[in-house]
């Protein structure tokens, strides 16, 4: 399934779910969202918050363990299929949820001018967002999303509009002349719609899984190594990187 498939399934899945009711808002990123994100009082810079929320600190937590939860960031050379500048909310405001913790998604789809590998990894990359958004921390565990909101943030009126278009400010910041388009799909606190977008992008997610099982498999040959588990849980990873590093430095020797 391409891409404008996806895009396609999903708009349709997402016309019936409104049709049954459910709440989903539409917003569209304006001209100068520099002047929108001051408005707010809360501060978004690219690598300029790279801070750890504690649980006492935290008002929410968005995914995690216990709960329905992914993140998607697919970068391709753009095409007329990606809505530029859309935000798409499926589920409630921040400000709406009682609990501590809700079930939640991202996607985005991200369109460039170019895609060498290297700006792949880093397109795809959610440090950018978790280090640019005071009061916002993305926790890194694997095959799950999981970020936590401090509360001065709800306070200031933190919202979903506000999340989107921070992030399509960095990434254009960041990148600048490079991303041509971002749209952005958020699913919160509706497993039932996320557990749907996981299937919708199931073929983009087994893509990537097969080119990082390549990578895993590529790397564990150059080092001899043969243990079956992935290398983000390996307790021997940090003597890994000390191993990638000597490689490294007998190639740039013997070159």
């Amino acid at each position: 399934m391409t891409i404008d498939n996806i895009l396609q399934s999903i708009r349709q899945y997402l016309t019936l779910e409104k049709a049954s009711g459910k709440t989903i808002r539409y917003y569209q990123s304006p001209q100068d969202i520099s002047s929108f994100l001051q408005q707010s009082n809360i501060k978004v810079g690219l690598s300029e918050y790279k801070e750890i929320i504690l649980e006492e600190e935290t008002a929410l937590e968005l995914g995690g363990f216990n709960v329905q939860s992914f993140s998607l960031i697919h970068p391709i050379i753009d095409n007329n299929h990606i809505q530029n500048g859309k935000i798409t909310v499926l589920g409630p405001e921040f400000q709406e949820i009682s609990q501590s913790r809700v079930h939640f998604g991202m996607f985005l789809v991200i369109g460039v001018s170019s895609l060498s590998e290297r700006m792949f990894q880093d397109l795809r990359g959610l440090n950018l967002i978790s280090n640019g958004i005071e009061g916002f921390s993305i926790r890194t565990i694997p095959r799950r999303f999981w970020c936590r909101i401090n509360s001065s943030l709800l306070t200031k009126k933190f919202s979903m509009e506000f999340l989107g278009n921070a992030i399509i400010h960095l990434y254009k910041s960041k990148f600048k002349d490079l991303i041509q388009s971002i749209e952005i799909f958020f699913i919160n606190n509706d497993p039932k719609s996320i557990h749907e977008f996981i299937q919708i992008t199931s073929n983009i997610t087994n893509l990537y899984l097969e080119k990082w099982k390549k990578k895993v498999d590529e790397w564990k040959k150059k080092i001899d190594c043969d243990y079956d588990w992935g290398c983000e849980i390996c307790p021997y990873l940090e003597e890994c990187k000390d191993i990638k590093d000597l490689l490294n430095s007998r190639n740039q020797l013997e070159n």
